[in-house]
């Protein structure tokens, strides 16, 4: 993915973003993208292949939609492969995720962990996130092995590293 295709897709989101705003269904086409993209996963394929149609490519969003998503989010998907962008779609999707979420006043922290957080750690976790991020904060847990122990967090561009496997390495960083 190109940078060009970053910038792109945060155009489309966000002009997605606003079409939606001004009929107060910002929230509706967020849960929408998802369910279009959960659909539309088995077609991928087809729909990212450049010798099929447009029109075919279409008819097939179409009849795979009907009746599941509303009509802003079909014409959008519509609109994504006319234009021959369908390949930004899931990139899009995120970045409408996340311009919905700072209108609500919501970050979102990706946590990643050797092992699974329990419901009261995650509860506390996002308390004290919240205290240092200064906004109401959305945990996304990952479990990664590799980490041995301890926890991973990033908030946008900010990242915590207290996990073992992170200590180890700034440990022979330091005596190289």
């Amino acid at each position: 993915m190109q940078s060009s295709d970053r910038v792109l897709a945060g155009r489309y989101a966000a002009a997605l973003f606003q079409a939606a705003a001004e009929k107060a269904e910002d929230q509706k086409v967020q849960a929408e993208l998802g369910v279009a993209r959960e659909r539309l996963l088995s077609r991928d394929a087809l729909l990212r292949h450049p010798r099929v149609p447009i029109a075919d490519k279409k008819n097939l969003a179409s009849a795979e939609l009907d009746g599941k998503v509303g009509t802003t989010t079909a014409r959008f998907i519509s609109l994504l492969i006319e234009k021959k962008r369908y390949e930004l779609f899931p990139m899009i999707a995120a970045m409408y995720a996340r311009l919905a979420a700072e209108k609500r006043g919501v970050i979102k922290a990706v946590v990643r962990c050797a092992r699974p957080l329990s419901a009261d750690t995650q509860k506390t976790l996002a308390a004290r996130l919240k205290v240092f991020a200064g906004k109401d904060v959305e945990i996304e847990v990952k479990e990664d092995p590799e980490l041995i122990g301890g926890i991973a967090v990033k908030i946008g561009d900010w990242a915590l590293d207290s996990s073992l496997r992170g200590q180890l390495r700034r440990m022979r960083e330091s005596i190289q």
